[in-house]
């Protein structure tokens, strides 16, 4: 049997976790397309008119899989972190797929939801392998060694490598000449999918600049920051996001930062609000928002871009030399 997994949402988070799951178990996993615009006009057609971009590609790649799977993989993501929560959305996407989508192989629901105890999250996935296979050893031998995958994963990325240079084979990163860091703030589905993103870190180098992402920040580093904030932030996703800015902000590891973000996102309009008022207050490093939808184009998105490389290069050449008032008047 065929086991699909949508290459959208959780996929450049968990999708070593995923599919040596489920290869280990035996079975053989296939991935859905890069995202297109079939794929994404498949997604807008069949999904609910006030659901984000994001969910309307995850309802598009679930389509594409139709006819290459034998079941397909939906993780109903209650919750990543003990005590925290992410997006509701994520929560009845199993339903929404179902609902909106005819002839659907086989469903294979993953009820993750480590709110209580992460050891609640891993149960779902023996589970869900018992089911599989009828051996409980067999699901919990597979979670483990998965778990061994996913762990090698996460260190790679804690190196400094994104999830392209992972898994898109041929997507170089090697700079002749490093002009600076940008970092790049925003959820992985928008990151690190190169149609929605409209390839922004491919651009970014060859311009000449390193990208810093999330992935790449340490997890206690990003927890203390926002230990030092006046309320405890209980979205998991926005935690990160936040918390890895303000921790590259903080350090000097950027010289500029982007938030790329999706139209419509409630979480997002929050969390950048935050990590924007905190640069100005504190940091006042160059910094500009990028959202997106199923109608940008590349060329104002390339304008955008081209101006904020602009700005940080003028800033640089330009803003550490100006003379100080009255001196080119005086002579002295």
């Amino acid at each position: 049997m065929k086991i699909g997994i949508p290459k959208a949402l959780m996929y450049y988070t968990y999708y070593p976790l995923w599919k040596h799951f489920f290869e280990q178990l035996g079975y053989e996993t296939v991935v859905s397309g890069n995202t297109s615009k079939i794929i994404l006009n498949n997604g807008v057609m069949n999904c609910v008119d006030d659901a984000c971009l994001p969910v309307k590609l995850f309802h598009g790649h679930v389509m594409d899989l139709l006819d290459k799977a034998d079941a397909v993989f939906i993780p109903r993501l209650t919750s990543i972190n003990p005590g925290e929560f992410i997006c509701p959305k994520f929560i009845g996407l199993p339903e929404m797929i179902k609902s909106s989508i005819k002839g659907l192989p086989d469903v294979l629901v993953l009820d993750h939801n480590a709110y209580r105890n992460i050891k609640n999250a891993y149960k779902a996935f023996v589970d869900i392998g018992k089911k599989l296979t009828g051996s409980t050893s067999m699901a919990v031998q597979s979670l483990k060694l998965a778990r061994m995958s996913q762990k090698k994963y996460e260190t790679i990325l804690k190196q400094g490598e994104t999830p392209l240079d992972i898994f898109e084979t041929g997507e170089g990163h090697e700079i002749n000449n490093v002009k600076g860091i940008i970092g790049l703030v925003g959820h992985p589905y928008l990151l690190y999918d190169q149609y929605v993103s409209m390839r922004i870190i491919a651009k970014l180098r060859n311009m000449g600049y390193r990208v810093m992402v999330p992935e790449n920040i340490e997890n206690t580093l990003i927890q203390e920051v926002c230990n030092r904030l006046p309320k405890k932030l209980f979205w998991s996703y926005g935690k990160k996001l936040l918390g890895s800015g303000l921790v590259m902000l903080e350090n000097n590891m950027v010289d500029g930062l982007i938030f790329l973000s999706s139209f419509a996102c409630g979480i997002d309009s929050f969390i950048l609000e935050l990590l924007h008022r905190y640069n100005q207050r504190r940091y006042r490093v160059p910094c500009t928002l990028i959202t997106v939808d199923e109608h940008t184009g590349h060329a104002g998105f390339n304008t955008r871009l081209e101006a904020f490389i602009d700005m940080i290069e003028w800033r640089k050449a330009y803003d550490n030399n100006l003379s100080t008032y009255g001196t080119s008047v005086s002579g002295g």
